[in-house]
């Protein structure tokens, strides 16, 4: 039972270690998704290496990380260790993911909303400016799926390790890797058949979280259908528009352009989504985590980084 209260300790801790530099340093620079990617390209050791060992660099690097953290709670049997190993850890997690990211940008697009002239009625001019409402709110509905759930899934079933591979794959070889960017998993990973359906996965888990936050669960059959067959626009961004019954756009496209246009209070709603969508995530990974650990042989090896 060890293993699972550190694992956990080291998924609060990363939360909280994301709230404070979200609160003292804001995004990541160069408008990278996570500190990971950003590290990662400021790299001059991993830019040198072959593409196909680059991609694989951080991978080794975190298996490296959690040995070291195993040898120092080693060295200190007394407990400070194992705080040390936890932190060590719990640093390294929190740069795999950007939990704020969607509240951050929705956050700037509503307070200028806020501050727009007002028309005869007092109603803020820009807040009548549908458009942007509706893209913002697809973006704030994307943003799980683009940023935390991937590494929060991967830290869930694989660990610490898990969860920087997928920063790494994601920053190196994804479409966040930025303008211009192949990537070197180009040659590596068929993106039709790993990398998309992986991702698939990561917008269903997203879209899942927001309808369970609206508590929609008595969805009609046109709803699940227009779920089910939300053309090219990602799942996350189709079930946000039915949870709040509004349109939403995403990189121009209308999603149930049949629906009302949202105003700014509708953002507030999405907004109020997004947080509680966020926080089913976190309960239903730490449950991963406490279930996976349950049913995980314990290791009885002398050198387990895990003492049980």
């Amino acid at each position: 039972m060890r293993r699972t209260a550190d694992r956990l300790s080291v998924f609060a801790l990363a939360l909280l270690l994301q709230a404070a530099v979200n609160y003292l340093l804001g995004p990541p620079p160069d408008g990278r998704p996570t500190w990971l990617a950003w590290a990662l390209t400021k790299s001059r050791q991993l830019a040198s290496l072959p593409p196909r060992l680059r991609a694989f660099a951080p991978f080794a690097a975190s298996l490296a990380a959690i040995r070291g953290a195993a040898l120092i709670e080693q060295s200190r049997p007394g407990g400070s260790g194992r705080a040390v190993s936890i932190l060590f850890q719990a640093v390294l997690l929190a740069a795999t993911f950007d939990a704020w990211r969607g509240l951050r940008a929705s956050a700037a697009v509503q307070q200028r909303l806020a501050e727009a002239p007002v028309d005869d009625l007092g109603r803020p001019l820009a807040a009548l400016d549908s458009d942007r409402v509706e893209a913002e709110i697809g973006r704030l509905a994307n943003a799980p799926s683009e940023s935390i759930v991937g590494p929060w899934a991967a830290y869930a079933a694989f660990d610490l390790s898990g969860a920087v591979a997928y920063a790494a794959v994601e920053s190196l070889g994804g479409p966040m890797a930025g303008p211009g960017s192949e990537g070197p998993l180009t040659g590596l990973l068929d993106p039709r058949r790993r990398l998309v359906s992986v991702r698939r996965g990561r917008d269903a888990i997203a879209a899942a979280a927001t309808l369970a936050a609206r508590g929609r669960s008595d969805l009609q059959a046109p709803e699940l259908e227009e779920l089910a067959l939300g053309s090219e626009t990602p799942i996350p961004v189709t079930a946000m528009s039915v949870a709040l019954d509004r349109r939403v756009s995403w990189n121009g496209q209308a999603v149930g352009w049949q629906r009302p246009a949202p105003d700014i209070d509708d953002l507030s709603r999405a907004r109020r989504l997004h947080l509680k969508a966020l926080s089913l995530l976190a309960l239903t990974a730490a449950g991963v985590i406490a279930l996976g650990d349950l049913f995980r042989p314990p290791d009885r090896t002398p050198e387990s980084e895990w003492s049980e």
